[in-house]
């Protein structure tokens, strides 16, 4: 079993906000696709951690092509877990099932990436999820106050088990992007992905 820890950034447009979440507004898109790989049968330690792999929209030239670099790595990444002999890669982030992967495959469907049917097997059917995100709120102060599961954002619960916090926020990349500020996009994406390191606080302290 591998595992996919996967995150992506989207334009949100000064004049509709709604496109940062919705994928079908007039000028929603995908900006940056930010990921690490691992082929092992159990999460990465501290010591295997690597820093993350970016896929840039403005580098590729189009969102299209970000896209299809994409469903390339994903295609890749499917035929090594089926010939490990294991039909199922667990994808890892923070959101990522109402959030992420949800807004990935409506741009590909958008672009006609590959059928749909093939696009859902790719990101949900063949795959298991791990949203630290829903996990989050199993630790969270404030489910334990409520006592009730309550939203939690990634800055507050990093801020739980003491790993670094980003600066910026998601807003602030689509600013940086339309100033063509590309290094500071980069900065707050290689910030923001400490999903490796959250993972292994939350396993920990759900097995102990």
């Amino acid at each position: 079993m591998g595992f996919l820890f996967l995150d992506i950034e989207s334009f949100v447009d000064p004049e509709d906000e709604k496109s940062g979440l919705n994928p079908f507004c007039k000028n929603s898109k995908v900006l940056v696709i930010s990921y690490n790989y691992y082929s092992l049968s159990t999460a990465p330690k501290v010591g295997q951690i690597k820093e993350p792999s970016f896929i840039f929209e403005w580098e590729e030239g189009s969102e299209e092509k970000l896209l299809k670099k994409f469903y390339e790595l994903l295609k890749s990444i499917e035929k090594k877990e089926f010939n490990n002999g294991d039909a199922f890669l667990k994808i890892v982030g923070f959101n990522q099932l109402a959030y992420d992967l949800n807004y990935l495959f409506c741009r590909m469907s958008f672009h006609n990436i590959a059928p749909q049917k093939e696009l859902f097997n790719l990101l949900f059917t063949n795959s298991k999820h791990v949203d630290l995100a829903q996990l989050g709120m199993a630790v969270s102060n404030a489910t334990k106050r409520d006592e009730d599961f309550r939203t939690i954002s990634q800055k507050v619960i990093n801020s739980y088990f003491e790993i670094p916090v980003k600066e910026a926020n998601g807003k602030d990349v689509s600013k940086f992007y339309l100033k063509k500020e590309y290094d500071k996009i980069i900065k707050y994406c290689t910030e923001e992905f400490t999903f490796e390191l959250l993972y292994q606080s939350l396993l920990q302290t759900f097995l102990h």
